[in-house]
């Protein structure tokens, strides 16, 4: 048991770490752009994302007596039965709320800027995937390229005031997602993009402890998430075509967001 709570905080500590570092933003290929543009064959898919978490916040009374007996290793401890309860909490409101994955939203906004700038008449439904090995995807598309997206991380965190948790009144979304371009003749990932958004980011939205128990039926929630979901579209778009500004669309509707 105590083996298994360890590999999951390891696992947290690593998708914490990497959400943190900065992105190189290079633009896709030319040679890549080109073929898109042209007649090759284009896929689309997305994936199921990592699960939703909320975290309360606060010391608890079964925390500190793991720190006094046991060290740092009660406090690892501590810190895997928190996720566990964080996502537990994560999936109770999603079960409440009908929360949504912004995957498709980002999709979605992402496809309609990069059709029009690729001059494409038509693009194919999107497909999803339960894995995203390049392999994998050869084996289902066969030919052409792929392009997919993947919500990495999605949760809810205390905001912290000079390194300490506040009084638990305030939360902010954090959210990271990823793109990429695969050519699927040699399993090559010519392009990947990514997305995050912190808890300290002045762009994500503040949520109240009422919002985040699902008291508003989740709807602050969403709307927090539909604007991070436009920057992260628009975020992707840029970095994939290596400009500074664009694209010049108008917010997503509570319509747009559902489909």
């Amino acid at each position: 048991m105590f083996r298994m709570r360890l590999s999951r905080i390891l696992v947290a500590l690593t998708i914490v770490f990497l959400a943190g570092c900065g992105t190189t933003r290079i633009p896709a290929p030319s040679e890549a752009v080109n073929d898109l543009s042209g007649k090759t064959k284009i896929h689309i898919a997305h994936y199921d994302p990592e699960k939703f978490t909320i975290w309360i916040g606060g010391q608890t009374g079964r925390g500190i007596a793991l720190g006094i007996l046991l060290g740092g290793i009660g406090g690892a401890i501590e810190g895997g039965l928190q996720l566990d309860e964080a996502r537990e909490t994560g999936a109770k409101f999603i079960s409440a709320s009908q929360l949504m994955d912004p995957v498709t939203q980002i999709e979605n906004r992402f496809l309609r800027a990069w059709q029009r700038e690729l001059q494409l008449t038509a693009l194919p439904a999107a497909q999803l995937m339960s894995s995203d090995s390049a392999r994998r995807l050869q084996e289902q598309f066969n030919e052409g390229y792929v392009i997919d997206f993947k919500t990495q991380k999605w949760s809810i965190e205390p905001v912290l005031y000079g390194g300490l948790s506040s009084d638990h009144s305030t939360y902010r979304p954090s959210y990271t997602g990823r793109a990429r371009l695969v050519r699927l003749h040699d399993q090559k990932i010519v392009w990947e993009g990514t997305c995050t958004y912190a808890k300290d980011q002045t762009l994500t939205p503040t949520l109240n402890r009422d919002e985040i128990t699902g008291d508003d039926k989740g709807t602050a929630l969403k709307a927090a998430l539909q604007t991070l979901g436009d920057a992260c579209a628009d975020d992707l778009w840029r970095q994939f075509f290596g400009r500074e500004s664009g694209p010049d669309f108008q917010p997503t509707t509570v319509t747009e967001a559902t489909r």
